[in-house]
C-alpha cells in the first residue's frame, strides 16, 4: 500500500491519553489513526471512496408521490461493501446449521428440482463478526430465505406495472400507458386469455395467478433472469445476505450515499471504522458457536434478524454481480474458449520467423 502522511494533529485515544492524529493517504482513501508514545494505536478511521464505474454504487430510481417527481438515490453494492470491509475487517462466517420449517438443517440448505436439478430455493444463515467504533465486538446474525419462483413472479409483476414516460415543457412526465401491455395479465387458471399471444399460467395466491405471454420480449427477459437465478441462486443468496450484514454492522453502517462527479466519474465517500484485532481464527470460531447457540454473553453484542424483504433492485444488482463474476471466472478457460480462426497459428509462426 502506497501511503503518505499529512500533518498530524492533537487527539485523544480511547484511554483518554493525549496523542497525535495521523492521516495516511492510501490508494483506496484517507486513513486516520492515533499515535501515542510513538506507537500506532489500534482504532482506525478511514474515508473510503466508492466509484460507480467500478460497481461500488448503483442508482435506484424512485417516485416521490407528494412532489410527483422522480427521485433517484445511490446505494452501495455488495462489491462496494467488500471494498469498505478492507478497513472494517468484519469476518463473514457460515454457521453449521440454519432453521428450516422449525428444525435445524445443514447450512446453507438448497432445494433443487428433482428432474432438472435447478435451484428452487436457498435458506442461508451468515454472521459478521467485527469491532464497533468503540472497540466492542458486535455479531450481525442474518438468515435469508431466497425463493427463485417468488422472484420470477416479482419480475413479471414489475414489467406489468411499468409505464411510459413523455417529455412536456422539458420535463419527464409519467403517463398512464403501460410500457409492456401484452406481457402478462392477472386471472384464474380455468380462464385462458382470449387476446393474441402464447400463454402460460403461474399461480400466486390460488385461485388467482398470472397468465404470462411467453412470446413477449419483456417476458423473455424475465425468463433469462430466471435461468440465472436457477444457476446461481446459492451465490446470489450469499451475496444478498453478506451485503445486508456489512450494511448493518456499526463499523460501516452506511446504506445510501451522496455522490459527486469528478475524476474517475461518479463517486461517493464513506467513513469506515476499524480496529486492530487480536482475535485468531479460533477466537472467531468460538464467538460464532456462542452466537449460533443463542447463549447469553457479556463479551459481545448479537443482533439477529431474518431478512424477509429484498427489493427487486437489490436482487437484480446481486444477480448482475454474480453473473459478472461468473463471466470473469470463465475467461481463459480452455474448455470453453473457441478455436482460433483458420491460419492463426501459421501466421503466428511466420511472425516469429521474421524476427
Amino acid at each position: 500500500m502506497n501511503t503518505k502522511t499529512e500533518k498530524p494533529s492533537t487527539a485523544q485515544n480511547l484511554n483518554g491519553d493525549v496523542g497525535k492524529k495521523l492521516a495516511l493517504m492510501a490508494d483506496f482513501g484517507r486513513v486516520y489513526t492515533i499515535v501515542h508514545n510513538g506507537q500506532i494505536m489500534a482504532p482506525v478511521h478511514a474515508t473510503m471512496t466508492l466509484y460507480e464505474g467500478l460497481g461500488h454504487i448503483y442508482k435506484q430510481k424512485g417516485w416521490d408521490q407528494d412532489a410527483q417527481q422522480k427521485v433517484d438515490k445511490y446505494l452501495i453494492t455488495a462489491s462496494g461493501y467488500k471494498h469498505l470491509n478492507k478497513v472494517a475487517s468484519i469476518s463473514l462466517v457460515t454457521p453449521q446449521s440454519v432453521i428450516v420449517d422449525g428444525r435445524p438443517v445443514p447450512n446453507p440448505h438448497i432445494e433443487r428440482n428433482p428432474r432438472t436439478k435447478a435451484i428452487e430455493s436457498v435458506n442461508i444463515r451468515r454472521m459478521g463478526i467485527g469491532y464497533s467504533p468503540t472497540g466492542n465486538i458486535v455479531v450481525i446474525d442474518k438468515t435469508l430465505f431466497y425463493n427463485v419462483y417468488t422472484y420470477f413472479i416479482q419480475a413479471i409483476q414489475a414489467k406489468m406495472k411499468r409505464v411510459e414516460w413523455k417529455t412536456e415543457n422539458n420535463k419527464r412526465v409519467k403517463t398512464e400507458n403501460k410500457e409492456f401491455p401484452d406481457c402478462a395479465i392477472y386471472g384464474i387458471e380455468s380462464e385462458k386469455p382470449t387476446r393474441a399471444g402464447s400463454w402460460a399460467f403461474f399461480a400466486t395466491e390460488p385461485p388467482l395467478g398470472i397468465w404470462v405471454n411467453y412470446e413477449d420480449q419483456a417476458t423473455i427477459d424475465c425468463l433469462e433472469e430466471h435461468t440465472q437465478r436457477q444457476r446461481f441462486g446459492d451465490r446470489m443468496a450469499g451475496t444478498i445476505v453478506d451485503r445486508n450484514i456489512l450494511k448493518d454492522h456499526p463499523a460501516i453502517a452506511a446504506a445510501q450515499v451522496f455522490t459527486k462527479v469528478g475524476e474517475g466519474g461518479t463517486k461517493a465517500s464513506v467513513d469506515v471504522y476499524g480496529y486492530r484485532a487480536d482475535n485468531s481464527p479460533r477466537d472467531i470460531s468460538s464467538i460464532m458457536r456462542q452466537a449460533e447457540s443463542g447463549s447469553d454473553t457479556k463479551d459481545f453484542e448479537i443482533r439477529a434478524e431474518t431478512i424477509t424483504d429484498v427489493s427487486p433492485e437489490e436482487e437484480q444488482v446481486a444477480r448482475e454481480e454474480v453473473a459478472g463474476d461468473e463471466k470473469s471466472e470463465n475467461m481463459g478457460d480452455p474448455a470453453k474458449d473457441q478455436e482460433p480462426p483458420p491460419g492463426f497459428w501459421k501466421k503466428q509462426e511466420g511472425e516469429k520467423g521474421g524476427k
